[in-house]
Order: C-alpha cells, then structure tokens, then sequence
C-alpha cells in the first residue's frame, strides 16, 4: 500500500475527530465505519473496552492528540490484517479530495456480489429497472448529499461521482433525486460507463424527480429508492450487511 496515502487516510480519521465538539461520538463513527468491535479495538491498543466505551459515550475527557493517533492507527491496522477492503475504499475516494465527513459510509467487498443483494437488504423500490441481469458490484459509497452541496467545489463533485465505478452509490438526504444524476452525468461525459456507478440508490425523497429518472435510463444505471425511514436507520443496516462472496 501507499504510505503516503495510508498516512493521508490516518490524518484526516484523526482530524476530524480532533477538530469534532463531541470526539466520542466521532470515535464511535469511525470504529463502526470499520466494522471493528470494541473489544477488537480494545486488545490492539492494549486497554479495556471500558476505555473506549467511556470515550465514546462521552464519559472521558476529549482524548490526548496521541490517543486518537493510536485508535486511528489501529483501525488501520485491523482492517489491513482483514484484507484492508475499507481502507483501500477510503484512500480511492480520500486520493480525490473529497473530505471524509461526506462518506457516511463504505465497504469494499472481497469478491463481486449481486446488486439485488444489497438493494433487498435496503428495502429498495425499483425507480428505473437494470438492464443487466444479475448485475453485480464490488462495494458501496454512502454519500451525505447535503455536505457535498455545502462543502465541495464543482469539481470535487465530478471526483467523487466519477470514483465510484462498479459500485453502488448511495445518496441520502435528498429532496428529488436530480442533483446527484445530474453530477454522475456530467462527471462521466466522454471518459465512458467505466467511471459510473453500477447502481444508484437514492433516500429522503418521496417522490423521484423525472429528470432524475431519464438520465438513468439513457446511462442504463439502475436507479433505486430505499424505503428505509431514518438516515441513521439506513447505515445501520448497511454496517450489518453481511453478504456470503
């Protein structure tokens, strides 16, 4: 791996739970990001788990810049004797300049899966059907749709809608739906299907804007609605998503 890149993953899960007003919680974020329990994450830096659940529910202090190091460092280090799937995840997005708060979450998988797998999973209505049967994917992005309009630049929104190939991108907090299809657009012109998404699946709205539905249909990109309530809901079950590859 790039250890230019490896360290650039450790500063930023570092940064933000520095700069956070409520690092635990922070912590708590990026220990489930990496699908890591606390006694795991315990026995890698040699404490209790009473340790760090005392950090995440806000019971300690705000860590010592060398504690949160050391978490960061040993989320990494987990996740690569597992095979590194998040981290090489987050470095091909983090490579792009998209800040990590915007990635709600992301996984890689060890081999190819059916879509169908993850769109059941997620209680998906079918928006615009997939032209491909049993299309398959390698991972998912979980965007933060509000913060991409907050906080990127024009492009770094074209980065991080064309970084997502042979994946499904999932966007929450959304309204219709056009913004995002609009962006996967306008981010692949050109370069051809290899920089889109697989798959699409959209939360928040309850209805799918029209536009938003004929740009998937003229880029063939199967587009989804995911019926599951809440955003925190949404992440959850996307975290407890286990598919046997």
């Amino acid at each position: 791996m790039d250890q230019t890149a490896r360290e650039n993953l450790l500063r930023s899960i570092a940064g933000e739970i520095t700069l956070a007003e409520t690092p635990g919680r922070v912590m708590r974020k990026w220990r489930e990001q990496f699908g890591v329990a606390q006694h795991d994450l315990a026995k890698q830096l040699d404490i209790s788990p009473s340790v760090i659940s005392d950090y995440e529910s806000g019971r300690r202090k705000s860590p010592r810049v060398e504690t949160i190091r050391k978490f960061a460092e040993s989320l990494i280090v987990i996740d690569e004797s597992r095979g590194g799937q998040i981290v090489n995840a987050f470095i091909r997005l983090l490579g792009q300049e998209i800040p990590s708060d915007i990635l709600l979450d992301i996984r890689e998988f060890p081999a190819s899966i059916p879509a169908k797998l993850l769109t059941d999973h997620l209680e998906c209505k079918t928006i615009v059907d997939d032209v491909i049967p049993d299309r398959e994917i390698f991972g998912y992005t979980t965007i933060d749709s509000l913060r991409v309009i907050l906080q990127l630049s024009p492009e770094q929104m074209l980065k991080l809608y064309g970084a997502t190939p042979n994946r499904a991108a999932i966007f929450t907090h959304i309204s219709t739906g056009r913004s995002p299809m609009v962006a996967i657009r306008t981010s692949q012109m050109g370069l051809g299907p290899a920089v889109r998404p697989s798959v699409v699946i959209l939360h928040g709205p309850k209805k799918v804007d029209s536009v938003a539905c004929k740009i998937a249909e003229v880029e063939k990109i199967p587009l989804y609605l995911s019926m599951v309530k809440e955003t925190e809901a949404l992440i959850r079950k996307l975290r407890n998503f286990k598919p046997e590859v």
